[in-house]
């Protein structure tokens, strides 16, 4: 199997649909396709660029077709706490939509996705839903990928708590993010349990 990594995409599909007909990607009437390359996509799809949806229909009908594999990045981790209230604070979010600091900023980070998603509920749920089937990491023969950071130790650590598919269970987001816990070194780069 032969395969092309393509990261940080950040909402540029223009650019990503450039890259793909540059390697020879062709676009099918179920989305684009290599004759015989797996794209894998290393996360961090959405925020930056001006066409997060547009980026995210790209990348979703490869993997539908079969045309590609993917891993969570950090900013679709971000999302995904930015979007789950905390379980401890009413009316807050794991990913803070108040604290005086850090609210203004993580909005600021996280504005170009929710400029397109915000103001239609359902398919911004839909989005969440998927970022939560994507695994951390792909262990394939021949290829390791990880967004950030291959670190066997935390790996470990994080295996028993995800699904069997190395996706993220509600339970370990919720305990995991916050002010000093440990964030998997898988999404953001380093760091012990």
């Amino acid at each position: 199997m032969h395969y092309d990594i393509i990261g940080d995409i950040h909402g540029h599909a223009d650019k990503l649909e450039a890259l793909l007909v540059r390697m020879d990607y062709r676009e099918r009437g179920w989305g684009w396709r290599h004759a015989d390359r797996t794209a894998i996509f290393v996360g961090d799809f959405i925020d930056r660029g001006p066409h997060q949806l547009r980026t995210l229909e790209i990348v979703q009908a490869m993997l539908k077709a079969g045309a590609a594999l993917a891993v969570m990045g950090n900013h679709e981790l971000n999302a995904i706490a930015w979007h789950t209230p905390h379980p401890e604070q009413q009316g807050e979010y794991l990913r803070s939509h108040v604290h005086p600091t850090m609210g203004d900023k993580n909005r600021r980070q996280h504005e170009r996705f929710l400029e397109e998603v915000e103001d239609d509920p359902v398919r911004h749920q839909k989005i969440i839903d998927w970022f939560m089937t994507l695994p951390l990491w792909l262990d394939l023969p021949g290829i390791r990928v990880v967004h950030a950071c291959w670190h066997q130790p935390l790996m470990d650590w994080l295996r028993p708590h995800l699904t069997g598919q190395l996706q993220l269970r509600p339970e370990l987001l919720q305990s995991q993010t916050g002010p000093r816990r440990c964030k998997p070194a898988a999404i953001f780069g380093s760091g012990d349990p």
